[in-house]
């Protein structure tokens, strides 16, 4: 029997009760759409492809080193939930390089979404605030045979959100890997675990699976 302090820890508090899970093909090589998808360089434009999004703010950014005392055991950011968490100074960061790549850039931003009520016949304000992390250690590596082998090594992204009023929790992880080994495409998967209060499970369940499909089948006009 597994022992409970092995298990993965739920991502979101409380634990997730909605999910979504879908995959894209872009036509860029891995480091293109990993900057633009993954990093603060391209999230307002990702952002505001939503339907749903009305304003994008992108606020400060800082780092935080992983694991963090919540995950023992995350050591990525596939195995972590790192919006709530203390920043480590940023000028200490500058000046201490890590070489297990566990140094996490989180860049905070605040989003406005109009939510369609009643069949669309109302909207109603969200107000979202978030982060979006990655990991700034990646690619770097000390030698041609490690960069080879670190452009074959997914890469991650993750975005977190809280919705005011209703409290809905979002944690959603992107994944980049090299699609069949060709350079030139890349594989995106997004997996979404989030959390709503009951009674607005079902809906934002059913809304999600919808939203995030159309959101991620418009991720190629990026490019």
């Amino acid at each position: 029997m597994e022992s409970t302090s092995s298990l993965p820890l739920p991502k979101t508090s409380p634990p997730p009760n909605f999910f979504s899970e879908y995959s894209i093909v872009l036509p860029v090589p891995l480091e293109e759409a990993y900057t633009v998808l993954g990093t603060a360089a391209g999230h307002d434009r990702v952002c505001r492809l939503s339907k749903l999004c009305r304003d994008v703010k992108l606020l400060e950014q800082d780092v935080i080193n992983l694991p963090i005392p919540a995950y023992p055991n995350g050591y990525t950011l596939k195995d972590s939930a790192v919006r709530t968490f203390d920043a480590r100074p940023m000028e200490e960061s500058r000046n201490e390089e890590r070489s297990d790549g566990t140094c996490i850039t989180r860049q905070h931003f605040s989003m406005e979404e109009s939510v369609p009520l009643l069949f669309g016949l109302l909207k109603s304000k969200v107000v979202l605030s978030g982060t979006l992390s990655w990991d700034k250690s990646v690619p770097a590596s000390p030698s041609v045979g490690d960069q080879e082998a670190a452009a074959d090594r997914p890469r991650y992204a993750l975005y977190e959100s809280v919705a005011s009023g209703s409290g809905i929790i979002v944690w959603k992880l992107r994944t980049f890997t090299r699609e069949g080994g060709d350079v030139s495409k890349t594989r995106v998967v997004e997996r979404i675990e989030g959390w709503a209060p009951m009674w607005l499970r079902a809906i934002v369940q059913s809304e999600a699976t919808k939203s995030h499909k159309a959101h991620m089948d418009t991720y190629h006009t990026l490019f």
